[in-house]
């Protein structure tokens, strides 16, 4: 048998209808262009999921959990059953459109040491921008550059960023087994920011194919949210100092001009001081600097 050129994984949890649409999409795009396989982990759906998973044409690999395992879990065990050269991670309500998966193999056959390719996402809701690349603020917090703006910079370009969010991106399978796959101890957060700090740290680069746009739902599954805290708590523990001494630093304006434009867009949710300082930042008046 043939190996495909791209394993798509994709981790379940109800939103039948957003799964629907997703696989929908992928059909449109990449059937009869790129050689790819699909495969789909249903992690004990409380809707019609499970029933409707189980009419999908057999070359969709299905698996069925009977325990809760969670996104780093799912991903991990379809890695390892892949057989694509790349492994595609994708949300079932990420809904991908157009010649959406070649910027990103470009990007990664392209630069030898490519880690991850990230993409834009779009807010399937408002058509807004939401993800760009991530990049962490002075206080060592990951955010997403580009969230909240009508415009796309960067057109045409493949540039490196901090992180990329796993909810649409590439990484080599055998690259992904080799460096360990998603830290298990995250759940459903912050396990792709760890993933791509250890792909920095171990002399790769995270980058973004500006030409790759998909929308994103984003936070569809119910109970995403609900370990947010002791997922931050530990990916601090394990990269609070490297983060402030190094990407804080090199993110600075990065993140001083999209934590600007958040708080002219969404100026409730943003804090006023964090503001004046991004403020400062971006006019070359403040400076955070490498200890």
């Amino acid at each position: 048998m043939s190996r495909p050129l791209v394993s798509v994984l994709i981790s379940v949890f109800g939103q039948m209808a957003h799964t629907q649409r997703c696989l929908r999409c992928l059909k449109s795009t990449l059937h009869g262009k790129i050689d790819h396989e699909i495969l789909i982990v249903d992690d004990c759906s409380e809707d019609e999921t499970v029933e409707f998973l189980k009419t999908l044409d057999p070359e969709i690999r299905t698996y069925f959990n009977s325990q809760n395992q969670g996104f780093a879990k799912n991903n991990n065990f379809m890695a390892r059953e892949a057989r694509g050269r790349f492994l595609c991670l994708l949300n079932n309500d990420v809904f991908v459109r157009g010649d959406w998966l070649a910027p990103m193999i470009e990007a990664l056959e392209n630069s030898t040491d490519a880690g991850i390719v990230g993409n834009v996402q779009k807010l399937f809701q408002t058509a807004r921008y939401d993800h760009m690349g991530v990049v962490f603020s002075p206080q060592g917090n990951p955010r997403h550059y580009g969230q909240g703006y009508f415009h796309r910079p960067f057109k045409g370009e493949i540039r490196e960023w901090s992180a990329v969010t796993a909810a649409c991106c590439l990484i080599p399978r055998d690259y992904f087994i080799e460096i360990g796959g998603f830290d298990e101890h995250f759940v459903n957060g912050c396990e792709d920011v760890d993933l791509c700090l250890r792909i920095s740290q171990n002399g790769k680069r995270c980058l973004v194919a500006h030409d790759s746009v998909v929308e994103h739902v984003k936070g569809a599954s119910e109970g995403r949210k609900r370990f947010n805290d002791e997922n931050f708590q530990f990916l601090f523990e394990r990269w609070g100092d490297s983060i402030r001494r190094q990407n804080a630093v090199a993110d600075q304006y990065k993140h001083a001009v999209t934590y600007f434009y958040r708080g002219i867009s969404k100026p409730f949710s943003t804090n006023f001081w964090k503001w004046i300082q991004a403020f400062l930042i971006m006019l070359r008046i403040r400076k955070l600097r490498r200890v």
